[in-house]
């Protein structure tokens, strides 16, 4: 299966900008920006990437966030980000950003946005990815981030910026209480995304779905808990982005064989595949297909229907989600499914 997965254009909606950061990469920024990480050595930090749980996680992305300090820094992010979808011929990404961790931690959020618009930009102007910015409210300090980021996003007219997002932890933070910042960024005119039934129940997806609107649940795997959500999403046609290898490592499932994507399948309810943080947890988009092919026994023709659900339920203007449509038909009629 590997020569067809090399070939195939794909898609990937359900990927953190910040989370395309290597611990070679981390470790070289915080030396640089003369930033004190909590590890002595390089094999140290690494290990650091061995989570435990969700929180050890959310403390290992907010000391990656502070060792950005300087503009070269969202460069080499995202120039490392754009080589990747080249290696794996991924011509179309959203991408989760979160403009406040910046703000509080580095250069400023609408600088950091700017930079990293300006860079995904000229990428593409070059013949690379296609893509769009999810601009992330942080769970973990929602006081401060909703706001901020949903008053950026209603003072901005970014080319790249289509949604407004939710991140971050989901205990004791139940998806409704966001509900308020959701709705004023589809007045401005935004699109709506959120991660909810990761380390939430199948409630927190019913609250995205029906308090915030969403276009589609990042994660959203705990629906599998609950019947009646599962017929939620298949109803409204609600596409959930999954990333196997991050389930598996956070603990949301036990193992890739029993995670419940064909559950999903099996019920209508659209799906994708993606990494979340790739280096994160040791994971690319091609091995993201080829565990759902041998650990869930998905054929490539069923794997690719939920590659073209990046673009059918993508959040790019019509005129570019078609013309990427017409280019993966033409590339799949020279592969033999």
């Amino acid at each position: 299966m590997d020569d067809p997965i090399a070939r195939l254009p794909k898609t990937e909606v359900h990927l953190h900008l910040e989370g395309t950061i290597s611990p070679e990469t981390l470790w070289a920024m915080a030396a640089a920006n003369h930033v004190a990480l909590p590890v002595a050595t390089i094999e140290d930090l690494r290990r650091m990437y061995e989570f435990t749980s969700f929180d050890a996680f959310i403390r290992l992305w907010l000391i990656m966030c502070s060792c950005f300090r300087t503009p070269e820094d969202y460069e080499r992010m995202v120039d490392g980000f754009v080589a990747d979808c080249e290696r794996q011929n991924i011509r179309y990404a959203e991408l989760h950003f979160t403009p406040y961790n910046h703000e509080k931690f580095g250069i400023g959020g609408k600088r950091a946005l700017d930079l990293v618009t300006r860079r995904l930009s000229a990428a593409e102007t070059a013949g690379g990815p296609i893509v769009r910015l999810i601009t992330d409210i942080s769970g973990e300090s929602s006081s401060e981030s909703g706001d901020y980021t949903v008053s950026l996003l209603e003072q901005e007219s970014n080319p790249l910026v289509v949604a407004l997002g939710l991140g971050g932890p989901e205990a004791g933070l139940p998806r409704d209480m966001f509900k308020a910042w959701f709705d004023r960024a589809r007045r401005a005119g935004y699109w709506t995304v959120a991660h909810a039934g990761e380390t939430g129940g199948a409630e927190h997806v019913r609250q995205a779905v029906l308090d915030l609107g969403v276009r589609r649940v990042q994660h959203g795997v705990r629906a599998a808990e609950d019947p009646t959500v599962l017929r939620l999403l298949a109803e409204r046609q609600v596409c959930c982005d999954i990333c196997l290898t991050s389930n598996e490592c956070l603990k949301v499932v036990t193992s890739v064989a029993v995670h419940p994507l064909r559950l999903f399948l099996e019920a209508g309810v659209p799906v994708t595949l993606s990494t979340d943080d790739p280096p994160f947890f040791g994971t690319h988009l091609t091995r993201e297909w080829q565990r759902a092919h041998d650990e869930l026994g998905l054929s490539l023709r069923e794997i690719w229907d939920l590659n073209l659900n990046g673009l059918r339920y993508g959040l790019a203007e019509t005129a570019v989600r078609r013309r990427l449509l017409l280019e993966f038909a033409a590339a799949a009629a020279r592969v033999a499914f």
